[in-house]
């Protein structure tokens, strides 16, 4: 039951593991894909909607960027991969619920 913090833990760091950086790789083509579809669809429908998914899919590649790039690093690197991360989702947040709905 304790066999995860006393010494039964795995060695190899998932940060070295092939197979993590390869669902990383899959998942930053995915959505750097569905930015580019959705920013042009956005963009010839005329769609604010479509236009605001598109640069959520951007800033989730951002993130699967910025893991990818941390990865293997010190662990003081992949701490302030991890905060700068966090002040963007913070700021993002902040960012929409300031912005007028443009209702009346």
């Amino acid at each position: 039951m304790a066999g995860g913090c006393c010494g039964g833990c795995e060695t190899t760091a998932p940060t070295k593991d092939k197979a993590w950086r390869r669902v990383l790789w899959i998942a930053l083509a995915i959505n750097a894909g569905m930015f580019a579809v959705e920013i042009v669809a956005g963009v010839a429908a005329h769609s604010a909607a479509l236009k605001a998914d598109a640069l959520d899919f951007l800033g989730d590649s951002a993130n699967y960027a910025i893991s990818l790039g941390v990865a293997g690093m010190v662990l003081q690197w992949r701490a302030r991969a991890a905060l700068l991360k966090a002040r963007r989702c913070c700021c993002s947040a902040c960012g929409f619920s300031a912005a007028p709905s443009g209702r009346r």
